[in-house]
């Protein structure tokens, strides 16, 4: 399930008071990159068996928000462990590829 981030209320509760790993989307309706990507990315919790909570900003709908996280381009993908932030994925990526990058982050 990936979980809607809109407000600081939201990312406080979903987020930033979560342990484990998560992956944080910074993405657009209208970004096709986010969009081929759409798959691969509701793929993770399934990939990795749960490991991974999947989190989403709409950097439109939430602008203030999203940049927070400074992200260089959209599809922004941010992975985290116990709040600290591990690594980027900027823009498309193949699926194999895409899983490829989450698992050396989760090393």
């Amino acid at each position: 399930m990936i979980t809607e981030i809109r407000n600081d209320a939201d990312l406080d509760k979903e987020f930033i008071d979560k342990k484990g790993f998560v992956l944080l989307e910074l993405g657009a309706s209208w970004c096709r990159p986010c969009q081929v990507m759409a798959p691969a990315f509701k793929a993770v919790e399934e990939e990795f068996k749960g490991e991974v909570r999947l989190c989403h900003i709409d950097v439109d709908e939430a602008e203030d928000l999203a940049a927070r996280f400074a992200p260089e381009g959209i599809p922004t993908f941010i992975f985290y462990k116990d709040g600290k932030e591990l690594g980027r994925i900027i823009g498309y990526r193949q699926k194999n590829k895409f899983f490829e990058d989450i698992a050396k982050l989760m090393k």
